[in-house]
């Protein structure tokens, strides 16, 4: 796990909706002889801590709160994700609308260095096991990064 800063100081933690709610509790606090609350958190998630001290519901708060920032973390990372995947479609989208099965190319196996080898596309492009837009060509049989094929008739992608 990465170190995260204190959860008041995570941008992506919503703190307006969490704030913790303490309500004293009279009975308990008399027979204890001191102040005991219960806290609960405004979001509607967090179990309320039965009648205590306040530090230990402030503990109790920050645990739930830790849980929140995970939550919120994970939440970035997914719509990061996401928008990553809707990039690469769109690289795709638009190589199939400007590049026709058949379509003159230049590719590199390897390190996109030299001339590259001539081909022709035998494939539209697909986002690959959900990472890598490719392209097959004629004369290799595996795929081909888009980032390694350049339409020869075309201006291709850089």
């Amino acid at each position: 796990m990465i170190d995260l800063p204190h959860y008041t100081d995570d941008p992506p933690v919503d703190l307006k909706a969490h704030r913790l709610l303490l309500d004293l509790d009279p009975v308990a606090s008399a027979q204890a002889g001191r102040d005991l609350q219960s806290g609960t958190c405004s979001c509607s998630t967090m179990t309320a801590t039965p009648p205590w001290d306040d530090s230990a519901v402030f503990e109790q708060f920050d645990a739930h709160m830790a849980d929140v920032q995970v939550d919120a973390h994970e939440a970035v990372a997914e719509a990061l994700e996401q928008a990553r995947q809707q990039a690469r479609q769109a690289v795709v989208t638009e190589w199939n609308a400007r590049v026709p099965v058949g379509t003159p190319v230049r590719y590199w196996t390897g390190a996109r260095q030299g001339e590259g080898k001539p081909s022709r596309t035998r494939t539209a492009a697909i986002v690959l096991s959900g990472h890598t837009p490719v392209v097959w060509v004629e004369g290799e049989g595996s795929f081909i990064a888009l980032t390694h094929v350049q339409p020869t008739d075309t201006e291709g992608p850089q």
